[in-house]
């Protein structure tokens, strides 16, 4: 099967915000919601996490009748759209996609928060995630990872590394490398990826920690060189690139999404909503849409936890590197 991009995929889902399927109600299916759901993006329309929500939210209508419509709520570092989910009545039919963010927001944005993560929030499954890998411009002297470090050392504060704003993925990751490995770049933080990728290309800053669907395309082009994936074992797209684990064990750093319910919603709903979600993640065709990303599909336990874990992670590295608005 040919694979697509992301926005290939879903560029016509992006025109219209009711998702199309079978009419079906699911108010005949106690489990389920009554028709129509609303998801929240808190997100604009057309990136890589509002397109494959679509994507997702179009499998499971298909699958059991439930009518959503996906709903951008950009803003606040997603605080917008998960305020309004908090906020909402607890009865399955308002959802939200979570990104890293709502672990970051606990310790960057805590004096901004309009909900309780605890309690506002009820987990539903974490479904998939993306490795970030190491990317850099040709210009800059280094064809290994290795390589790379040693000139970060011999060059404290000469390597530049963009990301798509403070408290991003990108910068977060870039700032547990420089924890890690003991060197120094300088951060530019840039108003999303899409107004960073021109200055990457062109060599005015020389680093990104970009998601692996992200470099695979740069890649692709030749115009950047990957050097690293940093999750904790190497990726299967790209097996002859090392893991940074390999040469600072423990090193282990992903974006990941998953959906999330205000935090009274009935353990059963959610727990139904759960296997939907995750049955609709790992179908072939979602798969194949979903370049660059490894499908999970957690329990709402597990995706619990995993939240907790991950605003511990969060933390130390904002609090090491001193990050603030």
């Amino acid at each position: 099967m040919q694979r697509r991009t992301l926005l290939q995929a879903a560029t016509a889902a992006c025109a219209a915000p009711m998702l199309s399927g079978r009419t079906a109600l699911a108010a005949a299916d106690p489990g389920l919601p009554e028709s129509p759901a609303t998801m929240i993006v808190p997100f604009t329309a057309g990136g890589s996490t509002d397109t494959s929500t679509r994507a997702i939210m179009r499998k499971v209508q298909e699958n059991t009748g439930l009518n959503i419509i996906v709903e951008n709520k950009p803003g606040g570092g997603t605080m917008i759209g998960t305020s309004q989910l908090a906020r909402a009545t607890p009865n399955g039919r308002t959802l939200a996609l979570a990104t890293n963010n709502l672990a970051v927001n606990e310790t960057l944005n805590k004096d901004k928060l309009r909900y309780k993560l605890d309690t506002d929030i009820a987990p539903i499954s974490m479904t998939h995630r993306t490795a970030h890998t190491l990317l850099v411009h040709p210009s800059l002297p280094a064809k290994t990872f290795a390589e790379f470090i040693d000139y970060a050392k011999r060059n404290p504060g000469r390597i530049t590394f963009g990301s798509a704003g403070i408290g991003s993925t990108n910068h977060l990751c870039g700032e547990y490398l420089k924890a890690e490995a003991g060197i120094d770049m300088l951060h530019v933080p840039y108003q999303g990826i899409s107004a960073l990728m021109p200055d990457l290309y062109s060599g005015r800053v020389q680093v990104l920690f970009a998601s692996l669907a992200t470099a695979l395309e740069a890649v692709h082009d030749k115009r950047l060189r990957l050097l690293a994936v940093t999750t904790a074992k190497r990726q299967a797209q790209v097996p002859d690139v090392p893991a940074i684990a390999e040469f600072y064990p423990g090193f282990a750093f992903s974006s990941w999404i998953g959906y999330i319910a205000p935090g009274a919603t009935p353990r059963p709903l959610v727990e139904r909503l759960s296997v939907e979600l995750n049955k609709a993640v790992r179908s072939p065709d979602i798969q194949d849409q979903l370049i660059g990303f490894e499908p999970m599909g957690t329990t709402p336990d597990e995706f619990r936890a995993f939240l907790k874990e991950q605003v511990a992670i969060s933390a130390r590295i904002i609090q090491t590197a001193n990050i603030h608005l």
